[in-house]
């Protein structure tokens, strides 16, 4: 089971009955680290979630495991960041998933088969949009979670200059221009096929 920094760290802190500014106050740091880390809204390095969970009076162990190393369309659903309002999205993710499953095509059924949790941002029918087109070029059948993920009110587009936007507006392939989205293709596949 993998569990986020921010849930390890409110564990530690709530078992050791500590409120966020007692925790901060121990391990020498601004208690409003503590508070952006527990609400998501920054990722601790190791090294830090190590000296919170020890000033909780805990000790962080952390141990590499074998098992399924393969990539899932749903571990991209933490591929989004709501920093300062803004939506950012780590198109670098979603282009080495595209990289992958162009190795590993035989892999893409089972990759695509669980849905991510949902986001509540375009992110839900980007990926949506994203695991049909999948489907769609390695002639594996749409999974039928992406038919419950519609188009969004607005229309969406990541930020561009008016010339990048005509080219992405002719480009989107068909399951994002059905959710409302102007992605060019090259945003996430480097073939143009």
């Amino acid at each position: 089971m993998v569990v986020s920094g921010a849930a390890l760290l409110r564990q530690a802190r709530t078992n050791a009955g500590l409120s966020r500014r007692a925790l901060a106050a121990k391990a020498g740091i601004p208690t409003s680290t503590v508070s952006r880390i527990e609400d998501e809204l920054s990722r601790p390095t190791l090294s830090m979630l190590d000296r919170l969970v020890g000033a909780a009076g805990g000790r962080l162990v952390v141990k590499i495991v074998g098992g399924d190393d393969r990539p899932t369309i749903a571990q991209l659903a933490t591929a989004v960041d709501r920093n300062a309002g803004r939506l950012k999205i780590d198109w670098t993710r979603l282009r080495g998933f595209a990289d992958w499953t162009a190795q590993h095509p035989d892999a893409l059924g089972d990759a695509i088969a669980d849905p991510p949790a949902r986001t509540a941002t375009p992110l839900d029918a980007i990926l949506a949009a994203f695991a049909e087109q999948l489907a769609d070029e390695h002639g594996v059948k749409r999974p039928r979670w992406t038919r419950a993920v519609g188009p969004i009110r607005e229309p969406w587009s990541p930020p561009a200059t008016p010339r990048m936007r005509s080219v992405a507006e002719a480009s989107t392939p068909e399951p994002f221009r059905r959710r409302n989205l102007t992605l060019a293709r090259t945003a996430l596949f480097r073939s143009t096929a």
